[in-house]
């Protein structure tokens, strides 16, 4: 079996991915892991839970704007590539770090390019940004596809993608779900804890109207309690923190390790969220999600009654949709749309496929 190198750079990166790197390592096979440190926030406790080192950790490129980090980030990879000769280079979702692996593999020629939750499209360049760029792109790079679901594959199809190289697999976050759960670690408990987290830049100007909101929605559901899991960015917490003063009902915390994250999704009656991970998520607790977007990349949930689309920019639609949802109450017996669980190992045989023929 061939060398292989799996580059991430955030702590979504890491937990989607640790399933593949963990179940690959049980396989035997080669495969090493760059970390760019795009988001170091909690990326080393993340390792820690899945019992990882990564082989390479790399320093965030200095510089302010995306082009700094891409640029940076391409660098750096690209020295790794040519410091060892991989034949695979597995490359995650759509952050910079995405890009940047994808790039400085297919510039270095290495010979099979794996796209991990390919396929998934907003269809609006700008929602999210850079993101839906970011995956269009290394959708032209890559040439294996790993979609999670069959609408990500018609997406990748309705491009032009070659048939033959794409795999539905389900998504690797619920492979990782499956671990955790396993593991013991969490707690089925009844909750009156709305979950909020709003991380995406294109609604940071929207803070005010998602804090409105859930001061509206503690007057409407006085039973309710509101943990806002904030954004790491100084000026995105403070906009919070100053739009939330004085709210008892509400904690504004740093963003949730993990199993704390995991616990509460599970015990949470409702969520209000930006975050594409957590609509994945959600469902296998059978909690609903008011996702704060105009657009999803992840409709399936919506079908299901699971999740709706609310925008972040007015006060009255979220409120409308949070309760909506609280009054379905938690969803019973759902099957996960996005996944079972098997994901690593579909992704190891079509590799190993590609390589015997």
């Amino acid at each position: 079996m061939c060398n292989m190198l799996i580059v991430t750079g955030t702590r979504p990166e890491i937990i989607k991915m640790a399933p593949i790197y963990k179940y690959f390592k049980e396989q035997n096979v080669h495969i090493d892991w760059c970390h760019t440190g795009q988001h170091d926030s909690l990326a080393d406790q993340t390792f820690h839970f899945f019992s990882i080192a990564p082989t390479y950790v790399l320093e965030r490129p200095i510089g302010a704007t995306l082009s700094d980090l891409v640029g940076g980030l391409m660098k750096s990879v690209e020295s790794i590539l040519q410091s060892k000769k991989y034949q695979c280079v597995l490359v995650h979702g759509d952050t910079s770090s995405t890009l940047a692996g994808a790039l400085a593999a297919f510039y270095n020629q290495v010979p099979i390019i794996g796209h991990v939750e390919a396929g998934l499209r907003s269809g609006n360049l700008q929602h999210p940004f850079p993101e839906e760029s970011n995956r269009t792109l290394v959708g032209k790079i890559a040439n294996l596809h790993f979609a999670p679901t069959d609408l990500a594959k018609e997406s990748l199809l309705k491009e032009g993608v070659d048939a033959a190289t794409i795999l539905v697999t389900g998504n690797t976050a619920i492979d990782a779900q499956n671990y955790l759960i396993e593991s013991g670690v969490l707690k089925v408990e009844v909750s009156n804890t709305v979950l909020v987290t709003a991380h995406r830049r294109e609604n940071w100007e929207y803070i005010p109207t998602i804090c409105q909101a859930i001061k509206t929605l503690a007057q409407c559901k006085p039973d309710l309690h509101f943990l806002f899991a904030s954004h790491p960015n100084p000026k995105v917490k403070q906009s919070v923190l100053d739009n939330l003063v004085d709210c008892d009902f509400v904690n504004v915390v740093e963003p949730l390790d993990y199993i704390e994250l995991q616990q509460v999704l599970l015990s949470a009656p409702l969520v209000l969220t930006d975050s594409g991970g957590i609509q994945e998520e959600a469902p296998t607790y059978g909690t609903r999600v008011v996702v704060l977007r105009e657009t999803t990349e992840r409709p399936e949930a919506l079908a299901l009654g699971l999740s709706v689309l609310s925008g972040a920019t007015d006060e009255s639609r979220i409120v409308e949709s949070a309760i909506s949802m609280l009054e379905m109450g938690k969803a019973s017996n759902v099957v996960n749309p996005y996944g079972d669980g098997q994901a690593s190992k579909l992704i190891l045989n079509k590799i190993r496929q590609v390589f015997n023929d």
